[in-house]
């Protein structure tokens, strides 16, 4: 028994390559071992308008922009080089003098030494794709510039509207000060309204300050011990009596930009106490799971919950979905923890609450705030 010969590689028919190249809508071209180009499809001749005779060789130089052909021979001399696949982007001119992009695909044919023989190649038109990604990028610039300005304006809009607000605030003390002893029946409950407009106008004005600045400012980053930050935010956030706030055992330390997580840990923990129906037995709880390079928390209460149809648009600005007369917030809170997240590079998203009640917030966010990163989950 004879062992078995591998068969010696041989270069497509060049015919038949041809016959197909010519049913393509790409142009398509041949070359020898050193990149010299000895056959282009119609597809080529149609577009530039040239002759073989003119194209033979390194010819194609001539139909490309000026401003890239250096850096084209430049890379495509390397490829022939070393023998390496390459692939690039660039203008040609047209017959009728215009510009348009093509990709550029090459790939060598190797004998059984592995010695380049041949060189087959093909370009296709991308000017469509090329527009388009220009008009993305300037449709995003003009967005980052109009999100800038729209924060700005927040900014310098509840700043402002601070100082009369403290005005406003001062003058019903003074008012009351005068009518001491004289306030009573319907005149003290509407002195208590107006006090409960101004606390709920500086509240939404130092949340929209918040929301304004969330996630703007460069940080540091640092080891965060989780479970350590989420039991100093129990004491912080001073919960009514009975209510009791869990740190799980098992929060990981991060390297992470502290100042928003805690933010965003803060105000989830804070509406969970402000939204709840039972506050005097409530219960908030904080987990964290590995996704990937992310972690993601969960912070879960036994409140009264939020109906699915409603997840949404809680995370709207000034969006809340009892009377603002029951419950103080200006319905931002949710608004600024999607803000933070996302800052980050994470997700956030509702679901039931532990046990069937209540809500749980949950969130990703990067184990290393340095790198980044993607979670490898779709919540």
């Amino acid at each position: 028994m004879t062992d078995a010969v591998a068969p010696t590689p041989t270069a497509p028919d060049a015919s038949d390559f041809r016959n197909l190249a010519d049913t393509l809508p790409q142009m398509a071209w041949i070359a020898d071992a050193n990149g010299d180009i000895f056959w282009y499809n119609q597809r080529w001749y149609d577009y530039t308008g040239t002759t073989i005779d003119s194209m033979k060789g390194w010819g194609w130089k001539a139909v490309h922009h000026p401003d890239h052909v250096e850096r084209v021979v430049e890379r495509i001399s390397h490829a022939f080089k070393v023998g390496e696949p390459w692939n690039d982007t660039f203008p040609l001119r047209s017959a009728t003098g215009e510009y348009r992009w093509f990709l550029s695909l090459a790939n060598p044919f190797r004998d059984a030494e592995g010695r380049v023989i041949r060189w087959y190649g093909t370009n296709t038109d991308i000017t469509d794709r090329k527009r388009m990604e220009g008009r993305l990028a300037r449709h995003a610039v003009d967005l980052r510039r109009t999100n800038e300005e729209l924060e700005q304006f927040a900014y310098v809009a509840s700043h402002d509207l601070k100082a009369p607000l403290r005005g406003i605030e001062n003058l019903v003390g003074w008012i009351e000060e005068d009518l001491d002893g004289a306030l009573n029946g319907d005149v003290q409950t509407n002195m208590d309204l107006l006090k409960s407009r101004v606390r709920r106008l500086e509240s939404l004005l130092d949340d929209l300050l918040a929301y304004s600045r969330a996630g703007r400012a460069d940080v540091a980053f640092t080891p965060v011990d989780t479970k350590a930050l989420v039991d100093e935010l129990a004491v912080l956030v001073s919960p009514p009596d009975g209510f009791e706030i869990v740190a799980a055992d098992d929060l990981p330390t991060l390297n992470a930009a502290k100042a928003p997580l805690t933010q965003a840990l803060q105000n989830l923990i804070g509406n969970a106490i402000k939204h709840h129906d039972h506050p005097g037995d409530g219960r908030v709880r904080v987990d964290a799971h590995p996704r990937g390079d992310m972690v993601e928390f969960v912070v879960s209460d036994d409140g009264a919950g939020i109906p699915e149809q409603f997840r949404e648009r809680v995370f709207g600005m000034f969006q809340t979905l009892r009377p603002r007369d029951e419950v103080e917030g200006s319905g931002m809170g949710l608004a600024i923890v999607r803000k933070l997240v996302e800052r980050q590079g994470g997700k956030v998203w509702l679901n039931e609450g532990r046990e069937g009640r209540g809500l749980s917030v949950h969130f990703t966010w990067p184990k290393d705030g340095a790198k980044g990163g993607t979670d490898g989950f779709d919540g």
